[in-house]
Order: C-alpha cells, then structure tokens, then sequence
C-alpha cells in the first residue's frame, strides 16, 4: 500500500487530537488554587538611569510568601518610573520554597504596577522536588507596609 501526503496528514492530525485530549484531562483534573500572604522587606538600589522623563531603576529585597507557597527569597525588580512616580514593573524571585507539602526550587516572575499600591500578575515553574508545578495568578499590596496577598491556581504533572 502506498501511502499519500492526505493519509499521512490525517494520520498525524489524529495522533495529535488523542494526545491533546489525554493531556487536556490530565491537566484539568490536577488544577488546584490557592493562596496566601507576602511580605517585601525595604528594597535596596542597585542602580537607576535617567531615560527622558522616566527612571528605570533596578532594586532587590527580601520577599516571604506563607500560604499555598511557603518560602523567604530575594526578589529583584527592574521597574520605569513615571515622572509623577507611578512604577511599571518586572521581577524574579527564586527560593526554596514549599508548595502543598513538597520542597524544591521555585521561580516566579512578576509583571505589575505600583502607584502606592502594588499589584500584577504571576508566573510559577518549580524545579527539583517541584518539578512539574506551574502556576499563574495575581498579587496586590501595600507600599508603606510591604504586606499583600496573592491568589494562584496551579498544576502540578
């Protein structure tokens, strides 16, 4: 028998489909959400520069996370100041950290704003005893405590 790109084609594209809907189910009956608090300790400059009218600038701090994630790390944050001091900020934060009662290395990226208030989006991949998890969700916080709450929902494959 000979075989046709047409045959070919569909035979990947149900190969495919059988893998999409076996992951989707195994990725929908493992998602679960959770939450906590977070603590920013006071930032550290490292640099800034001046670009127009805005600041960029590049601090560190502590971040502890208690909740869903438990864990304490510094956290480095390159933010662009506006001239009436409203901050659009990145970050990273990555700690041993446990999540639902397993122990590894997690990372975390930020993408948020700060105008007194602090608040975003987050992103999570685990490493080592938390391979497997990724996470996405929100935080909000405070400025003059440093004291907020986040809200996630998870996998963990």
């Amino acid at each position: 028998m000979r075989f046709t790109r047409r045959m070919v084609a569909i035979g990947v594209l149900s190969g495919a489909l059988i893998t999409a809907a076996s992951v989707s189910s195994a990725i929908a009956s493992s998602l679960s959400s959770g939450g906590g608090t977070l603590q920013l300790g006071p930032p550290t400059l490292i640099w800034e520069k001046g670009s127009g009218s805005r600041l960029i600038t590049y601090e560190d701090g502590s971040l502890v996370f208690t909740g869903t994630i438990a864990g304490a790390g510094t956290i480095d944050v390159l933010a662009v100041v506006s001239p009436t001091g409203a901050e659009k900020l990145v970050a990273h934060w990555s700690a041993i950290a446990t999540v639902d009662g397993r122990t590894g290395v997690l990372n975390i990226t930020f993408d948020g704003v700060d105008n007194g208030t602090f608040s975003g989006t987050l992103f999570a991949h685990g490493m080592g005893g938390l391979a497997g998890v990724t996470a996405e969700g929100s935080f909000t916080g405070q400025d003059a405590t440093g004291a907020g709450t986040y809200t996630l929902r998870y996998v963990d494959r």
